[in-house]
């Protein structure tokens, strides 16, 4: 699988673009800048097969507006409470910012994901942890060897927990989670920031150098 990590304009937020070669489609763990997420496709020949929401603060989904005309039939992942942000300006915080952002889209393009697993590609599944703390809405994502945490694990920061919808308690339970399901992965690919190898992996590295 091939990752192409985005930083976008709006708060440096992270989009990741992933394909495979055999594959016309690619999904999208996130949404910012639409026009250069529409580019990169374009330069690897792909359509969106579906864009996943690690959760649903402003500078992680102010793209799809623009997404969705380039896609009317965009399909987009996230929780329950993450649809309910998509058409509140109020709980995704854009009300906050100069252009406050819904959704206009509709409830047919949006398809509710829990604790469970997603087919990507044909044998190819996208493990769904919910890892609310930050937001409600906060979901991980586990595809191959990579781990989605958008902005419930940050490598090197302690998580924001300061929102109407956060729970400190809940972000350390979900900091907690992500460090188990990150013994099987190699690599972090966080909401912010660069994508980083994972303690496990790093622990692999120091071992050889003994």
């Amino acid at each position: 699988m091939d990752v192409n990590r985005l930083v976008n304009s709006f708060y440096n937020s992270n989009t990741y673009i992933l394909s495979e070669k055999e594959y016309d489609y690619a999904w999208l763990i996130d949404a910012g800048d639409a026009q250069e997420i529409i580019s990169r496709l374009n330069s690897i020949n792909k359509k969106i097969g579906g864009i996943l929401l690690t959760h649903t603060h402003f500078d992680h989904i102010y793209g799809l507006n623009d997404l969705f005309d380039y896609d009317p039939d965009i399909k987009i992942y996230t929780s329950s409470e993450g649809k309910e942000s998509l058409f509140s300006d109020k709980f995704n915080l854009s009300k906050y910012h100069e252009k406050p952002f819904v959704f206009k889209g509709h409830e047919r393009n949006i398809n509710i994901l829990k604790d469970g697993w997603l087919e990507l590609w044909p044998g190819i599944p996208c493990s769904v942890c919910p890892t609310p703390g930050h937001d409600l809405s906060c979901l991980t994502y586990g595809i191959k060897e990579y781990l989605f945490t958008g902005d419930s694990y940050i490598p090197g920061k302690r998580t924001v927990a300061i929102f109407p919808r956060s729970n400190r308690n809940s972000a350390a339970e979900s900091t907690n989670k992500i460090l188990s399901l990150l013994r099987d992965k190699k690599y972090i690919c966080p909401g912010h920031g660069e994508i980083a190898l994972s303690k496990t992996e790093k622990n692999k590295y120091n071992d050889s150098e003994i």
